[in-house]
């Protein structure tokens, strides 16, 4: 019976040691992971790549430095940080030392542009491009060019369309501010022009100032600059009095 005992209780030791040997290995590390190779990021913007899982430990290899500017890795929160320095494109290589592995992305910088969504029209809209739902963008390239480009869908034939132009605004000293427009038809046309009284919340003009550098006597730039929410911007046609609300989409 002291020997049977015996058998039980060294059976334990043996079950609990093993235990306690499999408590200490290790965990396992699971590479660094992303949810895309390919992401498209606005110059003169910090933007942040999410990531998942990692070893802590990295080492970042810049394609073109030139473009990415400075790239960092913030482990704690998961993110790979990119402050781009002009247009362009270039890949970013980052090695998971720990996991012993090896990630590349295609990183493309496109110009900084506002993006507006054509939420309502009223009354009789002369202006073929301006469709309900559809998008305007206001570009900041590195010559400040002033570019824009609208964008719709045909829900019909879901086709895709657009159409390149400039836009201009200007202060008058009764603090009216007007937006000219010129389009480039898709045809080889003429371009055409349209004039709007523009109006909104304020923080629409204080952020076409900031970012196209419009230099207004007696500035109406706030002292803070955000683009979180949805600010409203609306146009009024000077030809026919048509109102076009718009909002600024994050």
């Amino acid at each position: 019976m002291g020997k049977f005992f015996n058998v039980i209780i060294f059976s334990l030791c043996l079950l609990v040691a093993a235990c306690s040997d499999n408590n200490n290995e290790p965990d396992e590390i699971l590479p660094i992971h992303f949810g895309s190779s390919d992401y498209t990021v606005m110059f003169g913007v910090s933007h942040a790549i999410p990531f998942t899982d990692g070893g802590g430990e990295y080492v970042v290899e810049v394609g073109n430095q030139a473009v990415l500017g400075e790239v960092s890795i913030d482990a704690e929160a998961h993110e790979v940080i990119i402050n781009p320095s002009k247009t362009g494109k270039s890949t970013l290589t980052i090695t998971d030392v720990n996991a012993d592995r090896m990630v590349t992305l295609n990183i493309a910088v496109e110009d900084f542009y506002l993006s507006f969504k054509i939420d309502e029209i009223e009354g009789t809209n002369t202006n073929w491009s301006f469709q309900l739902n559809g998008e305007i963008r206001f570009i900041r390239d590195e010559e400040n060019t002033k570019p824009l480009k609208v964008v719709w869908h045909n829900h019909m034939s879901f086709r895709e369309y657009v159409v390149d132009g400039h836009f201009d605004i200007d202060r008058s000293g009764t603090n009216i501010f007007t937006m000219q427009i010129s389009l480039q038809p898709p045809k080889d046309e003429d371009a055409e022009s349209f004039e709007y009284t523009m109006g909104g919340d304020g923080e629409c003009m204080s952020l076409f100032e900031r970012i196209f550098d419009l230099d207004w006597d007696g500035s109406v730039a706030s002292s803070q600059f955000a683009i979180a929410r949805n600010i409203k911007m609306i146009l009024i046609d000077k030809s026919t009095g048509c109102r076009i609300t718009c909002l600024l989409q994050p």
